[in-house]
């Protein structure tokens, strides 16, 4: 990855993304976000609105989201000139979600998983008929949907939504292939994990559900179950 500067030699590299990298200086309570010169998908205006919008659905979870600030150097600048300043979250990476079982959280990070599961599949119910952004929580070392050392639901990244164009073009009677939509599909099968693990949902509560049941076939689902449990994450 080339970032277009580099903070000072103040700062410690604790992070990276597929297009940016994340520092902070020692016991700060903030860190800054870089993004790379080679980042075709992101602009300014895509990461101020997506914060934004996320902001708005999850607002019954205000905690959720880490305070961030965008500075832009000029109107038509490229998101590799920009510096996204956040809010630093401590969490124990040892232990992602993943790895927690409910009895290790306490009751108001387990309300949280809750609201953010109901929250969600709000999202995928409307995505039929409306546009809407799902957060990435797909990522293989779930680490950006953690819960801090205070115990509560957060998510660490904001870039980088997810959209339900796919979901939505549907042909009538058709589901998702998830083949050809692997990162609809993980989101699919991430989400009934937490539904399950947090939730205890069983593969029956979520192959009837008919959220899920409206994108993926019962075979798909079954698949998906599968997967996932053989990933460390029973369904």
């Amino acid at each position: 990855m080339t970032l277009r500067t580099r903070p000072s030699a103040r700062y410690q590299r604790v992070g990276d993304g597929e297009h940016s990298e994340v520092f902070r200086r020692p016991g700060s309570r903030w860190c800054i976000q870089l993004f790379t010169v080679d980042c075709p998908e992101l602009t300014v205006s895509k990461v101020s609105d997506e914060y934004h919008y996320l902001r708005q659905v999850y607002a019954a979870l205000p905690e959720l989201l880490p305070t961030q600030r965008l500075f832009v150097p000029h109107p038509a600048a490229h998101i590799s000139e920009t510096l996204l300043v956040k809010q630093w979250v401590d969490v124990d990476t040892t232990r992602p979600l993943n790895r927690t079982r409910p009895t290790d959280l306490p009751p108001a990070g387990v309300d949280d998983l809750l609201q953010f599961i109901r929250i969600t599949r709000g999202l995928l119910d409307r995505a039929v008929s409306e546009p809407t952004l799902l957060p990435d929580i797909i990522d293989t070392r779930f680490q950006n949907l953690a819960v801090n050392t205070g115990g509560r639901l957060r998510l660490l990244d904001t870039n980088r939504l997810i959209n339900t164009v796919a979901l939505r073009t549907l042909p009538p009677g058709q589901t998702l292939d998830p083949d050809r939509r692997p990162i609809h599909a993980r989101l699919l099968r991430r989400l009934m994990y937490l539904q399950a693990h947090f939730a205890g949902a069983t593969r029956r509560n979520l192959a009837d559900d008919p959220v899920y049941r409206r994108y993926l076939s019962p075979a798909a689902l079954h698949r998906l179950f599968d997967e996932s449990t053989a990933d460390g994450e029973p369904i």
